[in-house]
């Protein structure tokens, strides 16, 4: 084929996409889905730190429950004693004391000023007891003015409760006289007539409720205005012990008892994984969903609204479940196709429309190809019907065109237009062809005219 003139290369078309093209989207593809799985919801930790409560207390055992739970699925739950759950909250409201979550009773003043503290739900019951060494048990929180009490440690959450009673029927002052004694030093002050009544959060099978209901010198308070306690205090749970449920055999209590609780909040870093999230609450609900002295089967966990937000992960939990898969998946594979379906499900909605049209699309970009040298041959004809510019260039353009078409890369499906194409154009060639031709006999006839002559 004759070299094209300069003139010609603004007919070139514009390059086609490369081989290698296909492959790079591909591989883009595969690596957003990576990166997506990986950086929107990276693994779940194998280890988690949890704040407790004293060693030995009912936090730190319920604790040692979840924590041999989440062993099941190889994640190591560690436990961080404390004094209890004012320390739990300043802890978990520290950034750098490395606790993941923490059991916390509500009712207590939320000292969060992060924002960052979430619940995974209500856990249990906290009951407050009230213990007397009087003739006959309390039955009303005013008969307390003018005693001394023993109303907790210093900074703890029986020593929040009980001052928040104490205050609002008026006596938390003067001739009142209240002392900060909590666990074995209250019970002793109670024994031996250091203090006329002492308040305790605790089980019901906390051996330091179980040894003073056994006491017959001491009296368990009855609250006869339990309803309006808990209509003043939101926080608080009107409940009921049944008689002989601690002890049957010792028949303790010896009656119905009915008592006032706060319940138990297990909370967490709002940025705690999510996986960990659902296996917390997955562990408490294997733990306390059976039921208790204090609750049916079935009561807690649960998402009661209460002083923080609930986590979206539990609120997923609470409505949903842990998930179908979990019941037929290992937890690593379970989560893996979550994340996977979490992606895909919204690249289908998107794909959806692309797979509709797609086929559309490519069909008309493949026939765009073929059909855009249409107007490079139509504007050729154009020139040789008109007898304008010179035939040979035209006749160059014929041949560049011609050869574009031989290189072009065009399914079988499209055969048809290409093969068309090619035919329009071997038209358009044979008349520049009759075209040249003419003009080299008009030459030829002239220029033996004048050899004649």
């Amino acid at each position: 084929m004759p070299h094209l003139p300069a003139a010609l290369e603004a007919f070139k078309p514009p390059p086609l996409p490369q081989r290698w093209v296909p492959w790079l989207i591909g591989a883009l593809v595969i690596g957003g889905l990576t990166a997506g799985l990986t950086w929107l919801q990276p693994p779940h930790p194998k280890r988690v730190v949890v704040s407790t409560g004293i060693t030995g207390g009912g936090y730190h055992a319920f604790a040692q429950q979840y924590k041999a739970a989440l062993a099941k699925h190889d994640i190591s739950l560690e436990l961080m004693p404390s004094a209890g759950a004012v320390e739990n909250l300043e802890r978990l409201s520290d950034p750098n004391s490395g606790v993941d979550a923490a059991l916390f009773q509500s009712g207590l003043p939320n000292t969060d000023k992060t924002g960052k503290i979430v619940s995974l739900g209500h856990m249990f019951y906290e009951p407050i007891w009230l213990f007397s060494n009087g003739t006959k048990p309390i039955t009303d929180i005013r008969e307390l003015a003018g005693l001394r009490v023993a109303v907790g440690a210093s900074g703890s959450g029986t020593e929040a409760v009980a001052l928040d009673l104490l205050k609002t029927y008026g006596v938390n002052e003067l001739p009142t006289r209240l002392f900060e004694l909590s666990g074995q030093a209250a019970v002793k002050a109670l024994r031996d007539g250091t203090v006329d009544a002492a308040f305790f959060v605790q089980s019901p099978k906390a051996p330091i409720t179980v040894d003073l209901l056994r006491d017959k010198k001491i009296k368990v308070a009855n609250f006869e205005r339990a309803d309006a306690m808990v209509r003043m205090s939101s926080y608080l749970r009107k409940i009921t012990l049944p008689a002989g449920v601690v002890d049957p055999v010792a028949d303790l209590p010896a009656q119905d008892v009915t008592l006032v609780a706060t319940t138990a909040v297990l909370l967490a870093r709002e940025d705690l994984h999510p996986v960990i999230m659902d296996l917390l609450i997955e562990a408490a609900r294997e733990v306390h969903g059976l039921g208790s002295v204090l609750a049916p089967p079935g009561m807690f966990p649960n998402n009661q609204p209460g002083q923080f937000e609930l986590a979206r992960e539990a609120q997923r939990f609470y409505k949903e479940g842990r998930g179908t898969l979990r019941d037929y998946l290992p937890l690593t594979t379970a989560i893996w196709t979550q994340r996977l379906m979490f992606l895909m499900l919204p690249a289908l909605a998107i794909l959806g429309p692309i797979l509709h049209f797609g086929p559309i699309v490519w069909r008309w970009h493949m026939r765009r190809r073929i059909y855009r040298w249409y107007g490079e041959l139509r504007l050729i004809e154009d020139a040789v019907t008109g007898n304008r510019g010179d035939a040979k260039q035209q006749l160059r353009r014929i041949f560049y065109i011609d050869k574009q078409l031989q290189s072009m890369g065009t399914p079988l499906a499209f055969s048809n237009d290409l093969y068309s194409l090619r035919a329009h154009l071997r038209f358009v060639h044979d008349m520049l062809e009759e075209r040249i031709g003419e003009r080299s006999r008009a030459i030829l006839t002239g220029a033996t005219a004048v050899a004649a002559s």
